[in-house]
C-alpha cells in the first residue's frame, strides 16, 4: 500500500477536531480505529468516513489509473471551462512524475469507438453532459455538492457510459470545485502541492491502484481564500526579474502562471498580486488578466488599491492630487476606466480609500466626521460603477472593506458600509487580530473576513525573511475569527512565497476546513509536511520544526538587536544560547539523513531557516556575552564565523539549490540603505556598529532579572478546573514562549459576569519564603474581541477574594509606535504585574480564572 487519503463529511468534522488527540492515523491500530468509527457512528448519524486508498497491486474494486499494462485516458468535454483542461493536463502530468506513464487527456467524442477498461472522466455539473448524465441516471450521486461553492465528489461509475467499463469520476459543483477534485487525487497519488516551488519530489511507483470505500467528496469552508504576494523588492521580483523571467524582465505571466498553479492545488482561489513600484501592475498586462481567468483565480487588490486599482503609479503632477474631496473628477474617472477594463473578470473589488500606495487618506477632510462623510460618498460612487460597468456572470458582486491602520478609527467612529460589503479585519501586522465583529456586524449579509501577515515591512519592525509565525497562533488567531463567524474573506500576506512554504500550507488546510484542525493541529500539521522528505525523517524533522517555532516566538531573527539580547536575564540569556546550539545541531544531523532527492526541498522548507535563525540567536548571544566583559576577542571571532556561515547559507540558497533555480530569491544579509532603521532584514552587525562597542560591562543593564526564590510556572502545567456552560483553558501545543500557551475555548461561548458565577480556573501551587511580593502573568499579545469587550483574568490568593487583570496593550487603541505593543509584538510576550498580599512562609495556591474569551496565558511567575 502507497498511502490512504480520507476526507470527512462536514458533520463529522467537528468530533473529529475535537477527539483528535485521540484518534491514531488510519492502520496504525486497527482495533481501536475500529473502535472509535462504531462510537462516532452510535453518535453521529448518518455520518460517512470517505477513504480513498493508492496501491501498487490491485485489488478486486480497485481502479486502475496505471497497471496491468494500461494507462486510463482522462475524459474531458471540449466545452469544459479553461481551468477544467488545464487541472486535468496537470493531473495527467502528476501520474507521469509518480509512474513515468502519462495518460492522454481528450475530448469525448470518441467514447464510443473505443474499447476502453478504464477512463478518468471530469467534468462540472451543468457544463458537462456526461457527467449531468450519470447524475440524471443515478449512477452519480451528487447531492452533496449540487448548488455548492467549490463542491467536488469522486467515485467509482462501473459502465458509466458506451465505450468505458469502467469510470474513476471527478465531478465539481463548480470550475474550481472540478479542479480541486483533481488535484485532491494529485496529492492522493503522492504529489505535493509543492512540488515545483520548493522542489518537493515525488515517489516512483510502478503502478497506481485507486479504491474508494465510498464516494468522496468535500467542498471549502471560507468562500475566498487568497494570498497577497507583498515586499515583493527583497525576493520574487528580482528572481522573477534575473532567473525565472529574463525577456519579461519582472512578475509578469510566466510567473504568476505557477503561482496560480500553486493556489489551485492548495486549493486556494483568491490573489492579491505584487504592488510595489519595482514591480508592473497586474491589471496593466492583459495576459496577467486572462491567465486568472484561465486557472479559476479571483484576481482582486489589497486594502490600499481599491477598485483594482494600483495608484501607485499615479502621477500627481500630470492628474492631480490623489484627494477625492479636491480633485474627484481625476480620480474618479481612473476607478470608471478600471471598473469597464475588469468588469467581465470574476473578481472581489476592495471599495474605500487611502492615499498613494500605503499611505493614510489625504486631507481635508481632518475630522473624523468629515472623513466619514467623504467615504460614505466615495463608497455610494464605487458602488455606482460597479452596477454600472460589472457582469452578474459570477453572482452578486463580491466587494469588501479593510478597516486597515488609520482606516479602523474611522470605521468605529461610525463610518456605516453598506450590509453586503464583507467587512475585513486586520491584525496587528505581527499576528493578533485587531478586532472582530460585534453581534450585530455579525448579521450583516456581506459577513466578515480577515487580512493576516506572516510576513510584514514596516515598524516597528520588518520581518521579511524568513517565517516563524507558528501554526499554533495561527490557529488561535484564525479559529477565533472562523468562530466569531468571519468566514467569508481569508487573505494571507505571505511577502514572497519563499520562504513560507509551511505557513502557507497551513494557512491552505486551515482556511478549507478550520474545524478539521484543533489545538494539536501543529505538531499533527507538521508530522505530515515532514512526510514529503522521507518516512524515516519525518518525526525528527516535526519535533525541530516545534523547537524552530518556539524558539521564532521567542524572538524573530529580523527583530534581533543588541538592546533585546542585553535585556536578557544571565539564566535566559544561557538557556537560549543553548536551545539554539541544539536547534544548530539537530538540524544538522537531520539534514545528513534526508534522502539525497529530497534535500532541495527539505533545505528550502526546514533547513535554511532553521540554520538562520540559530546562527542569528547564536551571534546575539555572542555579541551579549561580549559586551558584558566575557571574553571578548573570542566572542568577536564567533559573530564573524556566524555572519560568515550565514552569507554561505543564503550564497547557497540563490546559487545551489535546484541547480540555481531561485538564484536571487533570497536577499542577502544587508537590503536596506538604513541598517539600524525598522525596515533592515536584520539588525546589528550588518550595519549598527562595525566592532564591538566600547561599553564597559558596568554599563549594562539587566531588566526583569527574578529573585532567586522566584520561579516561572508554564501554565499547561497548572491544575485546571472547567466550569459547566462556558469556556474552558486548553493547551495549545506549539503556541508561546512555553510552547504550551493555554487559551480559553471556545471564544464563541461568553463567560458569566456575576462575580458569584463558576469559572475555568488554573490553579499554581507554591512554597513561599514570606512576606509582601509580586506575582507576573506572562500573556501572549491578543486583543478584545470587539469594542465594548475587555480581555480579563481574575486572579486570588489562597482562595481569597480575586482582583481583575486586564491584559496590557488589549483595548484595541494600540498604536504600533506605542511602546506597549511595540515591545509586545516583539517579544510575542506581555507582562501584567500583580501585588500580592503578604504572605507567610510555606505553601500557598494561585489561582487564574477566566473573565473574557480570547486570554491566552503562557506562564506564571509567583514567589
Amino acid at each position: 500500500m502507497l498511502r490512504r487519503f480520507a476526507l470527512y463529511s462536514c458533520r463529522l468534522r467537528p468530533f473529529l477536531s475535537r477527539w483528535g488527540s485521540r484518534i491514531e492515523p488510519v492502520g496504525a491500530h486497527p482495533l481501536r480505529w475500529l473502535f472509535v468509527l462504531a462510537l462516532l457512528a452510535s453518535r453521529i448519524a448518518a455520518s460517512t468516513v470517505s477513504e480513498l486508498t493508492v496501491a501498487e497491486s490491485p485489488s478486486p474494486q480497485a481502479f486502475a489509473l496505471v497497471g496491468g499494462g494500461r494507462v486510463a485516458d482522462v475524459i474531458v468535454e471540449p466545452g469544459e471551462a479553461k481551468v477544467v483542461s488545464l487541472s486535468a493536463q496537470l493531473f495527467a502530468a502528476d501520474v507521469g512524475r509518480v509512474t513515468g506513464e502519462v495518460p492522454a487527456v481528450m475530448g469525448d467524442d470518441d467514447l464510443a469507438k473505443r474499447n476502453r477498461p478504464a477512463a478518468v472522466l471530469v467534468g462540472t455539473l451543468g457544463h458537462n453532459r456526461l457527467i449531468d448524465g450519470l447524475a440524471a441516471s443515478g449512477k452519480l450521486d451528487v447531492s452533496a455538492i449540487q448548488s455548492r461553492w467549490e463542491a467536488f465528489a469522486v467515485a467509482v461509475v462501473d459502465n458509466p457510459t458506451p465505450g468505458v467499463k469502467r469510470a474513476l469520476v471527478v465531478a465539481g459543483s463548480d470550475r474550481r470545485g472540478t479542479a480541486y477534485g483533481l488535484f485532491t487525487l494529485s496529492q492522493a497519488i503522492g504529489v505535493s502541492p509543492w512540488y515545483w516551488w520548493a522542489d518537493v519530489p515525488p515517489t516512483h511507483h510502478a503502478a497506481l491502484y485507486l479504491s474508494l470505500a465510498s464516494p468522496l467528496h468535500d467542498a471549502p469552508a471560507v468562500k475566498y481564500r487568497g494570498i497577497f504576494i507583498n515586499d515583493e523588492d527583497w525576493g520574487i521580483n528580482p528572481w522573477a526579474k534575473e532567473t525565472f523571467d529574463p525577456p519579461f524582465h519582472n512578475i509578469g505571466p510566466k510567473t504568476y502562471a505557477k503561482v496560480f498553479e500553486l493556489m489551485l492545488r492548495l486549493r486556494l482561489n483568491y490573489l492579491w498580486p505584487a504592488m510595489h513600484w519595482c514591480t508592473t501592475a497586474f491589471g496593466s498586462v492583459p495576459e496577467n488578466v486572462s491567465l486568472a481567468d484561465d486557472y479559476g483565480i479571483v484576481a482582486g487588490s489589497s486594502h490600499c488599491e481599491q477598485m483594482l486599482y494600483n495608484n501607485i503609479r499615479w502621477n500627481e503632477k500630470t492628474s492631480g492630487p490623489w484627494n477625492y474631496s479636491t480633485n474627484r473628477d481625476a480620480v474618479h474617472a481612473i476607478w470608471e476606466t478600471t471598473a469597464k477594463a475588469r468588469g467581465r473578470d470574476e473578481a472581489v473589488w476592495t471599495l474605500g480609500i487611502r492615499g498613494i500606495h500605503d499611505g493614510p487618506m489625504q486631507t481635508p477632510p481632518s475630522d473624523l466626521p468629515g472623513k466619514i462623510d467623504l467615504l460614505t460618498q466615495i463608497i455610494a460612487d464605487q458602488r455606482a460603477l460597479l452596477e454600472q460597468d460589472v457582469t452578474r456572470q459570477w453572482g452578486p458582486v463580491a466587494q469588501c472593506f479593510i478597516p486597515y491602520k488609520e482606516v479602523q478609527p474611522i470605521y468605529d467612529a461610525g463610518l456605516k458600509v453598506p450590509e453586503d460589503v464583507t467587512l475585513v479585519w486586520a491584525d496587528d501586522n505581527f499576528g493578533y487580530l485587531r478586532r472582530l465583529s460585534s453581534p450585530a456586524e455579525r448579521r450583516r449579509s456581506g459577513g466578515a473576513g480577515v487580512y493576516y501577515h506572516i510576513s510584514y515591512y514596516g515598524g516597528p519592525h520588518a520581518y521579511t525573511w524568513i517565517n516563524t509565525t507558528s501554526p499554533a497562533l495561527m490557529w488561535e488567531e484564525l479559529h477565533k475569527a472562523w468562530e466569531n463567524e468571519a468566514r467569508t474573506i481569508w487573505m494571507l500576506n505571505v511577502g514572497d512565497i519563499k520562504p513560507m512554504e509551511i505557513g502557507i500550507d497551513y494557512y491552505a488546510r486551515l482556511a478549507w476546513d478550520p474545524q478539521a484542525q484543533g489545538p494539536d493541529s501543529q505538531p499533527r500539521f507538521l508530522r505530515d509536511f515532514a512526510a514529503n522528505f522521507g518516512g524515516s525523517t519525518a518525526p525528527a524533522i516535526a519535533d525541530l520544526l516545534m523547537a524552530y517555532y518556539r524558539l521564532g516566538t521567542v524572538r524573530k531573527p529580523e527583530l534581533m538587536n543588541r538592546g533585546w539580547a542585553l535585556s536578557l536575564p544571565s539564566d535566559r540569556a544561557a538557556q537560549l544560547a543553548h536551545d539554539y546550539a541544539a536547534l544548530l545541531q539537530s538540524e544538522r544531523a537531520i539534514a545528513d539523513a534526508v534522502p539525497a532527492p529530497a534535500r532541495d526541498a527539505y533545505t528550502e522548507t526546514v533547513g535554511f531557516p532553521c540554520r538562520l535563525l540559530g546562527s542569528t540567536g547564536l551571534l546575539f548571544m555572542a555579541d551579549r556575552s561580549a559586551q558584558r566583559g566575557d571574553d571578548a576577542p573570542a566572542r568577536q571571532q564567533e559573530i564573524i564565523r556566524l555572519r560568515d556561515d550565514m552569507t554561505r547559507e543564503v550564497n547557497n540558497y540563490n546559487t545551489s539549490l535546484a541547480s540555481g533555480k531561485w538564484n536571487h530569491m533570497m536577499p542577502g544579509l544587508v537590503t536596506a540603505k538604513d541598517l539600524t532603521s525598522c525596515f533592515s532584514e536584520v539588525r546589528w552587525p550588518w550595519g549598527e556598529e562595525s566592532g564591538l562597542s566600547s561599553r564597559s560591562p558596568a554599563d549594562v543593564r539587566e531588566t526583569n532579572e527574578p529573585p532567586p526564590d522566584h520561579t516561572w510556572h508554564d501554565a499547561a502545567t497548572a491544575t485546571r478546573e472547567p466550569a459547566e456552560g462556558v469556556p474552558t483553558w486548553h493547551v495549545i501545543d506549539g503556541l508561546g514562549a512555553s510552547g504550551r500557551a493555554v487559551a480559553l475555548l471556545p471564544v464563541s461561548l461568553p463567560l458569566p459576569s456575576g462575580a458569584d458565577n463558576a469559572r475555568p480556573t488554573l490553579t499554581f501551587s507554591f512554597v513561599a519564603p514570606g512576606g509582601p511580593a509580586d506575582a507576573l502573568l506572562d500573556f501572549l499579545p491578543t486583543i478584545r474581541l470587539y469594542p465594548g469587550m475587555k480581555l480579563r483574568v481574575a486572579v486570588a490568593i489562597d482562595h481569597q477574594p480575586s482582583t481583575l487583570v486586564e491584559v496590557p496593550g488589549s483595548g484595541g487603541n494600540e498604536d504600533e509606535g506605542g511602546y506597549v505593543r511595540s515591545n509586545a509584538v516583539q517579544d510575542n510576550s506581555t507582562l501584567a504585574r500583580v501585588p500580592l498580599p503578604s504572605l507567610a512562609a510555606g505553601p500557598h495556591t494561585f489561582t487564574v480564572s477566566g473573565v473574557d474569551p480570547g486570554v491566552v496565558l503562557d506562564r506564571v511567575r509567583v514567589p
